[in-house]
This record gives C-alpha cells, structure tokens and sequence, in this order.
C-alpha cells in the first residue's frame, strides 16, 4: 500500500536545499549515480516546438537502492549510509555524506520521480518516491513490486516534470557542458569504468585532458601526518578556472575560485584524507581554512603557477624561433649559466605573451618588434620591476595580461634567481670597480673621501656585511654624530657637496657615514659609523686614537639606551702604518678588531681586507653559476656608470 512519509523538518529549511544552479543540480544526480556503482548515466530530455524543454531524465545502471533503506534516506534528513561509510560497495569513494543532495533535484522542475530497480535475492524490486515543491515536507513512496522474470538490469532513474526552464537549459545546454565535465575530470582520472550520455552523446573526458601534473607533501598535525595530493589538470577547450577540495580519489567536496592568475585554461585539485575529514566534520564550508588547509592552498597555488611559467614557455617556442629566423631575438649567444637560461624563459615567455595580447605587434615592422624586444630584455638585465615598468609605460599590455605576468614572474623561482643572481654579478662588479679605482696610483690621487667614496658607499653599506644591506638615516643618531664631531674640531658634518670644485674640501681629514639598522627585536639598534679616508692617507696612532675616542663618546650619550644600541665603528683606510699592526693582530678576535665592549666594537681594516670579506661571499655563489665578470676596464665602467656624478672627471 502506497505511503506518505513525513521528514519531520520545517518545509522552509528542505526549501533551502533545493536552491542550487542547474549545473549544481544535474552534477547532484550524476553523483547519485555515481556513488551508486554506476557504469552508465544517461541523461534524456526532450524540447517543445519553442526550444523549451518538456522533461528531464536521468538513468543510470547501479545497484539502486533497497525499499527499506530508502525509506530511512528519503524519510529524514542526514538518513545516508554514505555519513557511515566512505566507499560504495565496488570501492569508489562517496561523493555526497547525508543525503541532501536530492533534494537538489527540486531545482531542475518541481515534480521529481525516483525510481529504484535492486536486487533482492533472485528476483529484482522496484519501487518510487515523489517529490512535490508544493509539499516539500513529505515523501511519497509507491507499493514495493517484484519484476517478472527476465528482467536483470538493477538502476535508479529520475524523472523531472514542471522544469524550471533557466536551470534546466544552464544543466543541459552545450555551451555549459565544459563546466560539468571538469567537475568530473579528477574523478575520471581514478575511476574511468563509466560513460556519461547527454541524449546520446558521450562525454570524452580522456580527450578533453591536455595535460597533467602532480606533486604530494605531507603536514604534521600534532601527532597526524596527512599526506596532500596537489593535481593541476589543463583542459584543450577554455573553462572556469577553479579549485577543487577533494578526497584521495579526486571527489570534489567544494569548489573555489582557482586563486592564481593563468591563460592557460587549468582546473587546481587539492586532494587529500584532511579534506575528506574536515568534510565529514561540517568544517569544509567555513569561510576561513584552518592553517593546515591554508597551507596546502598555497602551496597548490605555488604548484599551479611553476605549472603555468614550464607550460608557456614550451608554448613560445615556435613563435621565439620565429623571431630567430629573422634575427629579432635579443640573445645572441647560448646561455652559460643558470641565470642567463632564467632570463631567456622569462624572455620568451613574455614575448610570446606581448605577441598575443599587445594590439598591432604582430604587424609592427621588424624594427619595431626588434626595439620593443630590446626593451624586455634590458629590463630583464636589471630586475622584475623594471620589467614590469617596462610592460606598463612603455608597451601598455592590458592590465589583465599585465598582472598575471608580474605574478608569474614574482611567484616562481625565475624572478628570484635573475633579481638575486643579478645582484650578486653586480655586487662583485662594484667590488672590482671600487678597487680598481682605490689602488690604482692613476686613478685614486683625484678621490676624495666625502665628495667621492661617501657618495658612493652611502648606497652599498652591504660591502660591509650582509646584515647591513638594509638601513635608514636616523635624525637622532646624525644629531649624536653631528655634536661629538665637535669634539674632533670638526663643524663641517652637514655641509654640502655638489659637483662641483671645492678647494675647501682638501682641508676635511676625514668623512663619516653612518646608517641604522634593526636587530630582529622592537626597539634594538645597530647604529654603524664609518670612518673614511681618502687613498693617500693611512691609518697611524692619531688615526687609531680618533676613532677610539670618538667611539667612546658617543656610546654613552643617552638618547641611545645602553641595553637595546651596539655600536660599530669601522676606520678604513688603503693601508696601515707598521706602528699600529699590534693592535690589529689581538690574539682574542678577528684581525682588526681593535676595541670589544658590550656597548660597541671599533675596527680598522684596510680596503683590500674588506674587499677580500665581501668578494669571498659571493664567489662561491658565483662560480656555481658561472657567472661571468668584466675586466678591471669593463668593472670601472659599471661603477662610473652607475655613480657618475660623484666621481672625478678625470676618470
């Protein structure tokens, strides 16, 4: 006897599931199916003369599902046996959790027809549930029958009347089937024994996969390791980009948007057990992820955009030996290094990039492409930034295609092997040129300390130790310096060097530069001061005593707390007279170290010393990249072109 089933839950809250978009609604019947074993899911409809549609079914060759158990499942919310198992009786892994998603349904018509075919020991049942929008608070079940023999064929078919034209035509229409076949793709990938039909054509998933790409990593959670599959899959047609939260085997729990920016059309699956239990636990939805999600977000991100830099620059081959052909590629010579291979990845892909996107390049002449590669490629010589100077000023590339280039190039490793590599071929340039123009007897008769080498040495503090690349000028700390200068018989701290002529400055015996730098820690201070001399003076007793005094002064001023400023006092001079070289070599400290207080450390080195500190930092990391160096010529050119006006004119 037929019989009417009451959920027990208010019909405004079952209303609220069956608000979904029809590609939503079809992809909850296709999961059905799918939990259900099924190796075939057809879906059949059929439109009015008016292009609208009539009705909407849904069949599949599963197990079904048995009377009495469908019952409890469409009789109460949360009534699924997927909430207590995780894999369907052939070992696929469940989609859904409890139940919810047929509901669902109700947003593709509003009369829904479940019909289940099972089997019962030798013969097979069928029975049907009915669901009315108008009546959402209940369940309709029919008799339960027995089929005449020769029926062998288990399965559950759904039958959608009074269809919501909008979200059936969104579930049905050809335009949308490329975003429900990516739903599915990392499904495939692991389970690929089903077919999927729509009115007869067959969904190929296997040719509308590109390519893949996978990595795994594991995150500690107290005592728990759990291990994260991070899949890109690059579709052949153009989709929705989108993330997918799955479980082992690739069942998407939530979908998001795909967090990065690419041209190329891919789809980003995070899988991992942590999702599954996060899903099963209602923690999945929440808008914020926990950190150890967080992690794994990012880390897919990383993933998906190293992903995007290999497949663009695979894709700008033919067009990059296109413009070999026609000598407008900018590099002539094989790359030698690591960093120059990096620059001409990034060259190529971003010329391809400004080939596709920029209006009208493609029918520039070949002196106007040739100029506009030229640019690309000096901006890459220098850094990122001036590349992406380059690309919005110069080229004007779409802002779109404008940010997803500097993200690629800022997110992968390219960016910071040429920035840092570029660095560091600089810096040993500086060293070389900065020496060559001190020992040289031609060239360091025309230095001086405060018009030349603080100029220059104001920028490169580095030169004397990498926790001294980054500093600020201290208003407190200049005014400290500016009153114990006094002391020295100096009042010419804050005089004003131009370039030009300046008789007076012959007189000035020495320069001070000084720049503060943060320990790691609120409030803690290196305050550094160096003591220039110019080339032809050499340190002695009065120069050893000058910077000791100075040195005790100001550490005991009060406007720097004792417990929270070391000081360190540098004398640097081209040589040292043989009357002070004792006090160089202590037996307790490194050579030069000539004062140890807690409060402050004097040293007087010579610039060979420091030059030979400086170079051995960054050899090592030179040679492994065989970078290679100007002569003494081409290294003084990198320092006179890049300090110009604060060298003499005689250089």
């Amino acid at each position: 006897m037929p019989k009417i089933i009451d959920v027990g839950v208010e019909q405004d809250h079952i209303e609220s599931l069956t608000r979904a978009s029809g590609i939503t609604a079809i992809s909850e019947l296709i999961w059905n199916s799918l939990d259900a074993d099924s190796t075939e899911i057809k879906i059949e409809y059929v439109k009015n003369k008016l292009g609208g549609y009539e009705n909407l079914t849904v069949i599949d060759n599963g197990l079904g599902i048995e009377y009495a158990r469908a019952q409890d499942v469409f009789g109460r919310l949360g009534g699924s046996e997927k909430k207590l198992k995780n894999t369907s009786p052939s070992g696929r892994h469940y989609h859904g959790k409890e139940g919810k998603g047929r509901y669902k349904s109700l947003a593709l018509g509003d009369l829904v027809k479940f019909t289940s075919v099972y089997q019962n020991g030798e013969s097979l049942k069928e029975f049907t549930v009915t669901f009315d929008r108008n009546n959402l608070s209940h369940s309709n079940f029919s008799d339960l029958k027995t089929l005449p023999n020769g029926n062998t064929e288990t399965g559950f078919k759904v039958e959608i009347q009074n269809v919501n034209q909008e979200n059936v035509n969104q579930a049905l229409d050809v335009k949308f089937r490329k975003e429900i076949e990516q739903k599915f793709a990392s499904y495939w990938i692991n389970y690929s024994d089903f077919n999927i039909y729509f009115n007869g054509n067959k969904l190929e998933f296997e040719s509308l996969i590109k390519n893949t790409d996978e990595t795994d990593f594991l995150v500690e959670d107290g005592e728990l390791s759990y291990r994260f599959v991070i899949k890109v899959i690059e579709w052949s047609f153009d989709i929705k980009k989108k993330t997918y939260l799955c479980n082992t085997k690739g069942v998407p729990f939530k979908e998001l948007n795909l967090g990065i920016r690419s041209t190329i059309p891919i789809s980003i699956f995070i899988q991992s057990l942590y999702v599954e239990k996060l899903h099963r636990e209602n923690l999945i939805d929440l808008e914020n992820f926990d950190d150890i999600l967080q992690g794994a977000y990012g880390e897919a991100k990383k993933f998906a955009r190293e992903y995007v830099r290999k497949r663009l620059h695979l894709y700008s081959g033919e067009f990059i030996n296109e413009l070999k052909s026609k000598g407008l590629y900018p590099y002539k010579e094989n790359a030698d290094s690591l960093v120059e291979e990096s620059k001409r990845q990034v060259f190529d892909i971003v010329a391809l990039q400004v080939n596709e996107y920029l209006p009208d390049f493609e029918n520039q002449d070949d002196k106007s492409k040739k100029f506009t590669l030229s640019l690309i490629k000096e901006a890459l010589e220098k850094d990122s930034s001036s590349l992406q100077r380059i690309l919005t000023e110069v080229i004007e590339l779409p802002d779109e295609k404008r940010e997803e280039l500097v993200e690629i190039l800022e997110e992968t490793s390219l960016s910071s092997i040429i920035d840092t590599m570029t660095e560091i071929k600089n810096r040993l340039r500086f060293i070389n040129g900065l020496e060559e123009l001190i020992y040289n007897k031609v060239l360091n008769k025309n230095v001086l300390e405060r018009k030349h080498l603080h100029k220059i040495l104001v920028n490169e503090t580095w030169l004397f130790g990498d926790e001294y690349t980054y500093g600020v000028d201290d208003i407190t700390l200049k005014n400290v310096l500016k009153e114990y200068l006094k002391h020295l018989g100096r009042t010419d701290f804050e005089e004003i060097v131009t370039s030009e002529p300046n008789t007076e400055l012959k007189i000035i015996p020495d320069v001070c530069l000084w720049r503060q730098f943060p320990q790691g820690l609120p409030g803690h201070k290196t305050n550094l001061i160096i003591e220039l001399k110019k080339p032809k003076v050499d340190a002695g007793v009065e120069e050893l005593m000058q910077i000791k005094l100075y040195a005790s002064r100001i550490c005991n001023d009060k406007r720097f707390p004792k417990e929270k400023t070391k000081w360190k006092f540098l004398l640097i001079t081209k040589d040292v007279k043989p009357d002070i070289e004792p006090e160089l070599e202590q037996t307790d400290r490194k050579y030069g170290h000539v004062v140890a207080t807690d409060l402050y450390d004097v040293y007087v080195l010579t610039w060979g010393h420091i030059f030979n500190e400086a170079r051995t930092r960054y050899e090592f990391i030179k040679d492994k990249l065989n970078l290679n160096l100007m002569d003494n010529k081409q290294n003084l050119d990198y320092l006179k072109s890049k300090y110009s006006e604060y060298l003499p004119n005689q250089l």
